[in-house]
């Protein structure tokens, strides 16, 4: 399980030869200002520029040891808003196996509010071996299509499970799937999510229980991420990740779409889109237009 900490066992463990500090940011906000000992790794690094999907399990492997991450570190990761970048190379760190891996409890903005040190200067890493150990939190296509009592849960934009907007070649949502908007799941006031109480309820409201198998997707994966991170928080203990999502069932003309506002249960409150669709939008094709 994905933890989440605070900033004072963050600040206690800043000089902890066996924790990794992790800023998924682009390069250019890490050299803004980062936790001291935080090493860079962007998000956009675990994704093959040519698919669109994130590397084979070897190359990732290689990735995160090249920051330092192996099988005996603990590893923190922090992130902006809206935590996209965190949670997916937490869930990343998790399916690939490693048992100790936590996400800070407020983004980078909360740690300085509340007093944390803020560096400037590159931390180069250390390289270490990493031998990937995958475990149950990834679902693949064929795992979609033979979900069977699994329930299917859609993190975009109420717009995109509609289908009013895309990037894809086609529009609209996997059938069967019911809509979460991610932007229901993150906090405010720095805070990476909702209160738990309010995790609850827009949870609960779209139908979705604790005991229930759970297949989370969006356009590419990193905000399924965030739905999987918050699930975990609420005890939820069977979920996966699609992170081939709708970019790769919508480019597949041979299955089926849903569109329009029916959903299996009743829907979530609207929200205003103030959060990017994706956070790795420097990538073609995957974030929708405004």
């Amino acid at each position: 399980m994905i933890n989440l900490v605070n900033n004072p066992w963050l600040a206690e463990h800043v000089e902890d030869p066996q924790t990794r500090i992790i800023d998924p940011r682009p390069r250019v906000k890490y050299l803004q200002g980062h936790v001291p000992k935080a090493v860079n790794l962007p998000l956009s690094e675990v994704f093959d520029r040519e698919t669109l999907g994130i590397h084979t399990e070897e190359k990732l492997a290689e990735i995160f040891g090249k920051v330092g991450v192996d099988l005996d570190s603990a590893v923190v990761l922090y992130d902006s808003y809206d935590g996209q970048s965190g949670a997916m190379l937490a869930w990343l760190l998790e399916y690939l196996g490693h048992p100790r891996v936590s996400i800070l409890s407020n983004y980078l903005e909360g740690w300085v509010k509340h007093g944390g040190q803020i560096l400037y200067r590159p931390v180069p890493a250390e390289s270490r071996s990493f031998s990937p150990r995958p475990g149950g939190g990834r679902a693949l296509l064929e795992a979609v299509l033979q979900r069977r009592d699994s329930k299917l849960l859609d993190l975009r934009s109420e717009d995109e499970f509609q289908g009013k907007i895309s990037t894809e070649p086609r529009s609209g949502r996997i059938p069967g799937a019911v809509s979460l908007p991610w932007t229901e799941l993150i906090g405010k006031e720095f805070q990476f999510f909702k209160p738990e109480q309010e995790l609850r309820e827009r949870v609960a409201g779209v139908g979705v229980n604790p005991s229930d198998r759970v297949i989370a997707y969006c356009s590419n994966g990193p905000r399924a991420a965030i739905g999987y991170v918050a699930l975990q928080q609420l005890g939820f203990e069977n979920v996966q990740v699609y992170d081939g999502s709708f970019h790769e069932w919508a480019r597949k003309p041979d299955l089926p779409l849903e569109q329009g506002n029916f959903q299996a249960k009743p829907a979530v409150r609207p929200v205003v889109l103030t959060a990017s669709p994706c956070a790795v939008e420097n990538l073609p094709g995957m974030a929708p237009g405004d």
